[in-house]
């Protein structure tokens, strides 16, 4: 969802966009490679800029994403270095921090509390040491919010629950949660790319507003028409979702809510989003989820 913004993103700014895909939607299209970055890369042009966003599910266990994201990461690494490949701007997330208290900085303290922040971070780590190993190399890091489009799983899956009448959300909702639109996500990645300095730079992706996911589920369901969520306690929620994955089981699905789904719904996570505006002259698009979601709600499958 991401990446495809990303590409056209700088594509429309006249980069020269090579993407890489593990499945492409356009096998024949100019500049689309298929390649599972699970394995080490050949083939592939020479490019002056690398940005990362491959990765897989933010509710996956932890050897599940390490055999995906960390591999995949150690993979892009060692084919950039060979390559000499000095600029790069890697899609973190706002997990890295855990259990945000208040707004979190870029300098709060990372602590994460599931499998996706804990390979994110490590992520940032591998980074890091490229760029203290190589002279003259940009690394720029985008902790980013929780993003939402047309094409997203959770706001599909949200829409779907909702329609039907009974929309379960596990916990208070009143957790602070700072979310991101995706054309948003893609604007930050250009500002990184032509603005960021030299070394090592961190950035929060977030609009302006953090909010809660009570505020953001019950907004979704006022522009569908449809009945409110249900917000189950804690226990509730942890016995639906053994049953949501047993039925995903039955019907040879990825379960969408995993324990690590849970914990990452339950969990706060606001961001401060003054540095990247400052330094990087970021303006998001939509100020606010509610902005984001009145434009995203037409293009949701059914809703077009």
């Amino acid at each position: 969802m991401i990446g495809s913004r990303v590409a056209e993103a700088a594509r429309k700014a006249g980069y020269s966009v090579t993407r890489i895909f593990r499945k492409p939607p356009l096998p024949e299209a100019e500049g689309v490679f298929q390649h599972d970055l699970r394995f080490p890369l050949d083939d592939v042009p020479p490019v002056t800029s690398i940005l990362h966003l491959a990765g897989g599910y933010a509710g996956a266990g932890r050897q599940a994403l390490e055999r995906a994201d960390l591999l995949i990461a150690r993979n892009l690494i060692q084919w950039g270095v060979n390559q000499g490949v000095k600029d790069w701007v890697f899609a973190s997330a706002a997990e890295v921090y855990g259990h945000v208290d208040g707004l979190a900085t870029e300098t709060s303290l990372t602590s994460p509390v599931i499998p996706y922040g804990h390979i994110k971070l490590a992520i940032e780590g591998l980074l890091v040491q490229m760029a203290e190993d190589l002279p003259n190399c940009r690394v720029v890091i985008l902790r980013i919010g929780e993003v939402y489009g047309s094409e997203s799983r959770l706001l599909c899956e949200l829409a779907t629950r909702l329609e039907r009448g009974f929309c379960p959300c596990p916990g208070s909702g009143r957790v602070t949660v700072s979310f991101i639109h995706v054309e948003d996500v893609a604007i930050a990645f250009l500002c990184a790319l032509e603005r960021a300095p030299s070394g090592v730079s961190i950035y929060n992706v977030a609009d302006n507003e953090p909010t809660t996911w009570r505020s953001f589920v019950r907004y979704l369901g006022d522009l569908l028409g449809t009945p409110p969520p249900v917000f189950l306690p804690y226990p509730v929620a942890h016995v639906y979702m053994v049953g949501h994955q047993l039925l995903s089981r039955i019907a040879s699905r990825e379960p969408v809510l995993t324990r690590h789904a849970l914990r990452l719904l339950t969990t706060p996570k606001a961001l401060a989003n003054q540095k990247i505006k400052r330094e990087l002259g970021f303006t998001p698009r939509f100020a606010n989820f509610r902005q984001g979601l009145e434009v995203t709600v037409h293009g949701l499958p059914n809703h077009a």
